[in-house]
């Protein structure tokens, strides 16, 4: 579940990404937190569901995964997430990360 960062702070609470990948509700604004407590470098990926869209101005458009790479003992954000992109039927966005020991994920809007 998305956590809702308000004027009166946040502590948020982190889990340990599943080995699947794990989804949230995408509304447009959520975002991750992603913590890599690792001796080694990780990468969170956010693939969307559309990859390519032809506009008959700009011809074909390319949508890339989302990716952040994160060196050991660092933490990063990733997103937010254009909702006709990356949403899947549900409405929701998944994120995966290349290992889970020692990683930690928060997904947060505002």
């Amino acid at each position: 579940t998305a956590q809702q960062i308000t004027q009166s702070g946040l502590l948020p609470t982190y889990v340990t990404p599943a080995a699947g990948g794990d989804e949230v509700t995408n509304t447009g604004v959520q975002f991750f937190h992603v913590r890599n407590d690792s001796g080694s470098s990780i990468t969170a990926t956010v693939v969307p569901e559309i990859t390519t869209v032809v506009d008959p101005q700009l011809g074909k458009l390319v949508k890339e995964n989302a990716v952040l790479t994160l060196a050991a003992t660092k933490e990063g954000f990733l997103g937010p997430f254009e909702t006709r992109a990356f949403n899947n039927t549900a409405g929701n966005i998944k994120i995966t990360c290349s290992a889970t020991a020692s990683v930690k994920v928060a997904a947060l809007y505002l």
